[in-house]
């Protein structure tokens, strides 16, 4: 697995962690023109509150931990989070992009 989408996966696993429709969030991962990494996390609207967190500081050290990740792998990074407009919400799903859920097991 690249630097990019363990980074990914890492992220994933702490949002999942976070939210109530896990179902209905995405990361879609892109190249910015400065050449970092970009993650877009798209929400559910009521789920956006969780990971920004009380004044961003939920969001920062999501933000804190990616970076230090992505630091030790040589690479930049850039995270968005948002919302899904309803009716964008179903289409905007693919297998490949769904948040999976942790097994009760892993902690």
């Amino acid at each position: 697995m690249d630097a990019p989408e363990a980074l990914r996966e890492f992220l994933s696993y702490v949002v999942a962690n976070l939210i109530d429709h896990p179902q209905q969030a995405t990361i879609a991962i892109g190249t910015n023109l400065n050449g970092a990494v970009t993650y877009r996390v798209q929400l559910a609207q009521e789920d956006v509150r969780h990971v920004i967190g009380k004044n961003g500081m939920t969001i920062s050290a999501i933000r804190s931990l990616l970076n230090t990740a992505a630091d030790k792998h040589g690479i930049k990074i850039s995270l968005k989070v948002g919302s899904l407009r309803d009716e964008d919400a179903e289409a905007a799903a693919s297998p490949t992009d769904e948040i999976r859920t942790p097994d009760a097991g892993q902690a």
